[in-house]
């Protein structure tokens, strides 16, 4: 047997094993189309109280969202494989050590999918929601039952959620600060790891991860014309802030996505616009945009929700299809592809370059790398 009819054996063997997960994609555009509908219906005032903020040192109690139905098996992408492409396996003692993934990447996070579930959470390394220590360059299971949890690029431990209207920063030594604040969708770290975004009903706002201060924006022009998914994301300098631009001339439906033509991009201290960009989808959460902004990963909402296009920013041209909902452009400006069984690492124009296998503890679990 060839490598790659090996490797695509794996793969068949892996997907018809894949769980039955929470449609991450599905319950973003839901709530996406949600807030559009409020939105509409004119509840500005109840909006402006959701962006009310208190900060707490504690924890306060975790407040379910309504979850998505479960969809059909999570395929594993589907990797054109060559001789030339590597073939590496993690190691199985992760949590001893910071998981070193292709490209040089860091997992940062571990994050339960069945979030909300009625059953007893689980709480330990093996199936709960873990994030890296840095001071003792471990893993270590949260102990909290969290709705959900994206690790920090640097500095800080990661963010959680309440499931309501609660974002948890966890700093560095294990403490946690509470900020209350109306967010849609999930939060950005900003490139540094020192600052948060999070996307509003009245535009965006910046959260101070040391003291929890919160700075916000209104943006009116920007969500006049949002699309399903309402999504500011980062630059890679960590002082832009940019949002796809639904086409107004096209007809809305709420049976299909936004048509998108264009991002815009704007100054994240000032709210004021820098350019725009003819970037023909929404840009993905987290690391979406290249080192040196030249391309960046947007959604592909007919792909349902389940892969990645790769864009070029100048031209708005289609580069590559990357088969991965959880993909991110690294320091070096290759791609990581993550799955909860495959690490893929991608070059700069979506070639495959290396395919690890994650160890099976993190079957059911989203991955958080930087």
């Amino acid at each position: 047997m060839s490598l790659e009819e090996g490797v695509r054996a794996a793969v068949h063997d892996l997907a018809t094993s894949a769980p039955v997960p929470v449609d991450l994609a599905g319950a973003a555009r839901v709530r996406g189309r949600k807030i559009r509908r409020r939105r509409r219906a004119g509840m500005a005032a109840a909006a402006m109280a959701l962006v009310a903020v208190a900060v707490t040192p504690y924890a306060i109690g975790k407040r379910h969202e309504a979850q998505p139905a479960p969809v059909g098996p999570t395929p594993v992408p589907s990797v054109a494989t060559t001789a030339s492409v590597r073939q590496t396996a993690a190691a199985k003692d992760w949590a001893k050590a910071p998981l070193r993934l292709p490209g040089g990447a860091i997992m940062t996070a571990l994050t339960r999918r069945d979030v909300g579930a009625e059953k007893s959470p689980a709480r330990t390394l093996q199936s709960g929601n873990v994030v890296l220590d840095r001071a003792t360059g471990r893993y270590v299971a949260l102990r909290g039952d969290y709705y959900t949890v994206w690790g920090a690029p640097k500095v800080n431990q990661g963010v959680v959620s309440d499931g309501g209207n609660g974002l948890g920063i966890l700093h560095a030594d294990g403490g946690i600060r509470w900020v209350r604040i109306g967010y849609t969708l999930e939060p950005q770290w900003s490139p540094d790891g020192t600052r948060l975004l999070v996307s509003t009903l009245q535009g965006y706002a910046v959260i101070d991860a040391a003291t929890g201060r919160v700075t916000r924006h209104a943006v009116p022009g920007a969500m006049a014309a949002c699309p399903d998914e309402c999504l500011f994301t980062w630059l890679p300098d960590g002082k832009r802030v940019a949002i796809a631009r639904r086409d107004l001339t096209a007809a809305q439906s709420e049976a299909a996505a936004d048509t998108i033509r264009e991002v815009t991009v704007y100054d994240s201290a000032t709210a004021k616009v820098v350019r725009t960009l003819p970037v023909p989808g929404v840009p993905i959460s987290g690391a979406a945009w290249s080192p040196d902004g030249r391309r960046v990963l947007v959604q592909a909402a007919e792909l349902g929700g389940r892969g990645r296009r790769l864009v070029d920013t100048t031209t708005g041209k289609i580069i590559k299809e990357i088969p991965y909902e959880n993909a991110r452009f690294l320091a070096g400006g290759q791609i990581l592809g993550l799955s909860d069984e495959l690490a893929t690492l991608y070059d700069a124009d979506g070639t495959v370059v290396e395919v690890m296998t994650l160890p099976r503890d993190f079957k059911y679990r989203v991955v958080s790398a930087s």
